[in-house]
């Protein structure tokens, strides 16, 4: 035997406005509500009981049911609920694993990046040191000049002291 009650039912059970009940109806899960043979919306026994929760009312008063079924319907209530709560949970593992995932690529653009970086600073350091050399390089060259202009100005300066008739001699 399945106990349901319609929106109106439950208006006249619980005190309320059939419309207030009938939005708190539609806020219930599918799985709480079925429509009738005269396709009028009612609520199954579990939505009964999330209502007499909610409402802080009991609507089976003048139904004696036995305290196993009560309690084997709450324990089904209680499943269903930690089911919804499970079901959302995975769904955002799924999300964090896609986010993950989306972070795993993340990194490997960067890693690749840095070592594309790695590899510039090496040949940075390599001409570096090439232009280093370079210099040093032209200073040794600049120094052999420089001693070879002194020894031709030496030279200069001693054919000057000659006098004209030996440096037109060539002695």
């Amino acid at each position: 035997m399945t106990i349901e009650k319609t929106v109106s039912e439950l208006a006249d059970i619980l005190g309320v406005s059939r419309q207030a009940v009938n939005n708190r109806v539609k806020a219930l899960p599918p799985e709480d509500t079925e429509k009738n043979e005269k396709g009028v919306t009612v609520v199954k026994r579990s939505g009964l009981i999330k209502l007499e929760e909610h409402y802080k009312k009991t609507i089976f008063e003048d139904e004696p049911v036995s305290q196993d079924v009560q309690h084997r319907e709450l324990m089904e209530i209680l499943v269903d609920e930690k089911n919804d709560e499970i079901a959302r949970l995975y769904e955002q593992l799924k999300v964090k694993d896609a986010q993950l995932a989306e972070k795993d690529e993340q990194m490997r653009i960067k890693d690749i990046q840095i070592a594309e970086k790695d590899k510039q600073l090496d040949q940075q350091q390599q001409l570096t040191h090439q232009a280093q050399q370079l210099v040093t390089e032209a200073k040794n060259d600049q120094e052999v000049l420089l001693l070879e202009l002194d020894e031709a100005k030496k030279k200069v300066e001693a054919q000057e002291k000659k006098g004209f008739w030996a440096r037109l001699l060539g002695k």
